[in-house]
């Protein structure tokens, strides 16, 4: 229980240099921290892609953007860079640092060497002499969600939820607002690609199931920087009726567009978890990861379609999905409009 028994907590970093899925992933945890600690200044480590997402997280205090270290593979590597980062880090004089990327054996070397006067995080189950002032062998199973929860509730911070932490600002619904007003309802969003090619579905089916739900109109909703080419998927969209968006939209915005929607079909990918963020009814795909690690958070509208060793089919997607054409009901106050009462987990 090193909060209650060290201390006092001026300062605290969290490092977890991942993408959209692990930064949402990790925010119940941040939340239990913030309110273990409510004095100290909070600092979220993580890559610039999810910057505007940190940025909008009531619990964080300040974005710190990560600079790329060897075999940490999300980012490119620069010597001299990661060594001038390392220094101002050092500058920060954290009281804490906690490491949430993983086993540690890439990463807590990094959390050390940002000088913080306490270090935990993660290690593997084998490692029997660490350097770190506190740690856990980093779980094997169970939702991701609740493997960064399980390493601040060893460090004595209470249970705090496990819903995600995103907080949309005006800006971000007015410009997503323009976007979608004009469009008929209901409005479908597809997104059938991911950064590593092997969650990837044929958008073919997406498209085959928005028509099946009498989408008047469908919304691919955005690669956010995962799909450099959205040609394949924009010759799917209905003549006249659809919208691309690919890659055209800061991630604020794109978070607030996924609001929007009356549905969203989605591979497991950072678009996913935001809809699980913001509470859009959503079909979510795996094909490769596993659902029981990477799949919502907390009970809602979300579907989860297992499709590990099956053919993803435009039958199957409709089946799944939480609406139907002609049911999202009228715009509610703000732009947004009434969601579902929370269900079972799909």
């Amino acid at each position: 229980m090193l909060l209650a028994t060290a201390g006092p907590w001026r300062k605290i970093a969290v490092l977890r240099p991942g993408r959209i899925g692990d930064y949402l992933c990790a925010t119940p945890a941040v939340r239990a921290l913030r309110r273990a600690v409510p004095g100290a200044e909070l600092h979220y480590v993580a890559l610039p892609l999810v910057r505007d997402l940190v940025e909008r997280n009531p619990c964080v205090d300040r974005f710190v953007a990560f600079p790329g270290f060897p075999y940490i593979a999300e980012q490119f590597f620069r010597p001299r860079p990661a060594l001038r980062w390392l220094g101002a880090m050092q500058d920060e004089e954290y009281d804490l640092v906690v490491q949430l990327y993983g086993s540690g054996v890439y990463a807590n070397p990094i959390a050390l060497l940002m000088g913080g006067r306490y270090c935990a995080g993660f290690v593997r189950s084998a490692d029997d002499q660490h350097p770190l002032d506190a740690a856990i062998p980093l779980p094997t199973d169970g939702p991701e969600v609740d493997r960064a929860l399980a390493l601040v509730h060893h460090l004595g911070a209470a249970g705090a939820g496990r819903r995600y932490d995103l907080e949309l600002t005006a800006a971000d619904r007015a410009s997503a607002a323009r976007l979608l007003n004009p469009l008929p309802r209901p409005v479908i969003g597809l997104h059938s690609g991911a950064r590593d090619g092997e969650r990837a579905v044929d958008v073919a089916a997406f498209a085959a199931a928005a028509r099946l739900l009498g989408g008047s109109t469908v919304l691919l909703g955005g690669a956010m920087g995962q799909v450099a080419d959205s040609g394949p998927a924009r010759d799917e969209l209905p003549a006249g009726g659809g919208l691309d968006l690919a890659g055209t939209l800061p991630l604020g915005v794109s978070a607030a567009v996924i609001a929007g929607l009356d549905l969203l079909l989605t591979t497991d990918s950072g678009p996913a978890h935001l809809a699980y963020a913001v509470g859009t009814p959503s079909v979510t795909v795996f094909v490769a990861s596993d659902p029981a690690r990477w799949g919502p958070p907390v009970p809602g509208p979300h579907a989860v379609l297992d499709c590990r060793g099956r053919p993803v089919t435009a039958e199957a997607l409709a089946a799944a999905a939480p609406i139907r054409a002609g049911t999202p009901g009228p715009p509610a106050p703000g732009g947004g409009r009434p969601r579902p009462a929370a269900g079972p987990a799909w």
